[in-house]
């Protein structure tokens, strides 16, 4: 009897980027940092996945892809310097931290680690269509964000705001949609 198949995201992941992170998560060190910095990193690679599916068609070939990153501490900044100079979709990844409070003009990607400065995310992306708001905050989706991590049976996995997304002026694959959790689950 055959099994069908399921979707994996490991497939989706670049071989350097996954060789970085694997590296990380399987050597152990002590102190809660290395979990953080480890954690951030497979956040990082889910993020730069997530740039290889998402089309932003305003955008200009070979023009840079900005992620800019809100509330970012040290393992954040550690993690994303991973991506910082890829390419995604022929776009150069360019990561820039965001100042408290600080504006996303420029940015195609905003992403906001959990325990940051309240955003209103509506408004946020109401403003600007074409961006892309991608989270770690349990309620991130909720709350009018477009990508949300979410930690199910101790696995990193992720939710998209279908309502959200309608109105975008980007266009996210139909593979990352149906690994999306909330795609799975219905």
């Amino acid at each position: 009897m055959t099994h069908p198949r399921r979707a994996s995201f490991f497939p989706l992941l670049r071989p350097g980027v996954l060789g970085a992170l694997l590296l990380t998560l399987f050597t152990h060190t002590a102190g809660r940092s290395a979990t953080a910095v480890s954690e951030e990193k497979l956040k990082a690679a889910y993020v730069f996945n997530f740039l290889k599916f998402t089309t932003w068609p305003a955008l200009a070939n070979g023009a840079p892809l900005e992620v800019c990153l809100a509330n970012a501490n040290e393992e954040v900044k550690v993690a994303f310097a991973l991506i910082d100079g890829q390419k995604a979709n022929g776009h150069p990844v360019q990561v820039r931290l965001l100042p408290v409070r600080g504006g996303t003009e420029g940015c195609q990607v905003y992403y906001l680690r959990e325990g940051g400065v309240p955003v209103v995310l509506n408004q946020l992306v109401e403003q600007d269509r074409a961006l892309l708001t991608i989270g770690d905050d349990p309620e991130f989706v909720a709350g009018g964000g477009i990508i949300g991590f979410v930690y199910q049976e101790g696995r990193l996995q992720f939710d998209i705001n279908l309502e959200q997304l309608k109105q975008a002026e980007f266009r996210i694959s139909a593979q990352l949609l149906k690994l999306a959790r909330n795609s799975r689950d219905r």
